[in-house]
């Protein structure tokens, strides 16, 4: 190879423009999500810079950011079984959910009326707490199971502030 094919070569190596990697593909995918409003796109975000996940360098400053986008207008809703409905996991929590309503579900865009459902032992009890973006539609539905109770306490430590 002569040594101005071998300049050429390298110039042009040198020139190439920055190859994204998986992770900078997907924070921009989910980027442009999110500019759509799409809320569950910030949640990628915040998992993604929190753990490394889906080939992103994890970084706490930029995940602090999505996760306090993300939790905004998001309010934890806790119940507890009622009357003969005695559950010993958050699956038969939601059984018991769906049978008596569908409307108890996450949004395609948003948490919506309820997502991440948690549950923790209260003396002889299972409790359980959602986030909601709409809490007194979901209180409703709460009140309208006979199996559950809705529960009036302040979200504390164990619960999902944990």
């Amino acid at each position: 190879m002569s040594a101005m094919a071998l300049a050429v070569s390298i110039i042009g190596i040198c020139s190439q423009p920055h190859l994204q990697t998986p992770g900078d593909l997907y924070v921009s995918q989910q980027t442009r999500l999110a500019g759509t409003g799409v809320q569950w796109a910030v949640y990628h975000l915040w998992d993604a810079y929190a753990h490394g996940a889906n080939g992103v360098e994890p970084n706490p400053a930029k995940a602090g950011q999505y996760l306090r986008a993300f939790v905004k207008d998001v309010y934890v809703v806790r119940f507890e079984a009622a009357g003969d409905f005695h559950p010993r996991t958050a699956r038969e929590y939601l059984d018991d959910i769906t049978k008596h309503t569908s409307e108890w579900r996450s949004d395609d865009r948003r948490i919506g009326v309820a997502g991440f459902l948690r549950t923790t032992k209260g003396g002889d009890k299972l409790q359980a707490a959602q986030l909601s973006n709409e809490p007194e539609k979901l209180k409703a539905l709460i009140e309208a199971n006979p199996d559950l109770k809705f529960d009036s306490r302040p979200p504390d430590i164990g619960g999902f502030d944990s």
